[in-house]
């Protein structure tokens, strides 16, 4: 029975160590990349990393989803593709919607799932980000809650306690162990 609470608590224990090395690599890769893109958008190549704020692709999407974007090559997008673009010339602010129609002339006509109606006016192509081809479900949210200092302290002294105390027992089992050898050689 020991044994295999001791395998629990060092695999619990290895579980914390990717998901600690696993969140780290992931928060410094969108920070960097985000800093290095020009657009200044998380991600690699025509890839881009991004978080839904809102509730207006649902069920499709839901607010604090992140999705994965890839630019359109040669391709053009099509009637049901989701896109992710500019809201407009003047501010960064993204929109991640269906497309519902398009012109000859590229230009799109797009709606959000959960809204009633389309959006005002048509999406000039130049400022289509791209098609979101993979949605990871609560990823934003997650991230969000981590990055919160009361979150993330109660996290890692958990986690820390949780070091100690599987620690304190290896060595008091150490302990025990040299004392049985230590006793049977007086004997």
């Amino acid at each position: 029975m020991k044994e295999v609470i001791g395998v629990r608590f060092r695999w619990v224990k290895q579980a914390g160590l990717v998901f600690l090395a696993l969140f780290t690599f992931t928060n410094l890769f969108l920070y960097t990349t985000s800093r290095w893109n020009p657009d200044q958008i998380p991600g690699y190549g025509d890839w881009r990393v991004l978080s839904v704020l809102t509730g207006s692709m649902s069920p499709a999407i839901a607010a604090g989803d992140m999705v994965i974007v890839v630019r359109y090559g040669q391709d053009q997008p099509r009637v049901g593709d989701i896109v992710t673009y500019y809201q407009n010339d003047k501010t960064r602010s993204l929109m991640t919607h269906r497309v519902m129609q398009r012109l000859e002339n590229g230009y799109l006509q797009t709606k959000g799932d959960a809204n009633k109606e389309t959006d005002g006016g048509w999406t000039d192509p130049s400022r289509l980000l791209g098609k979101v081809v993979f949605t990871i479900p609560y990823a934003a949210s997650f991230q969000q809650m981590l990055r919160e200092p009361l979150t993330l302290g109660f996290l890692l002294a958990g986690f820390a306690a949780f070091l100690i105390y599987t620690q304190r027992k290896k060595n008091s089992k150490q302990d025990l162990t040299q004392t049985e050898c230590i006793e049977g050689e007086v004997s």
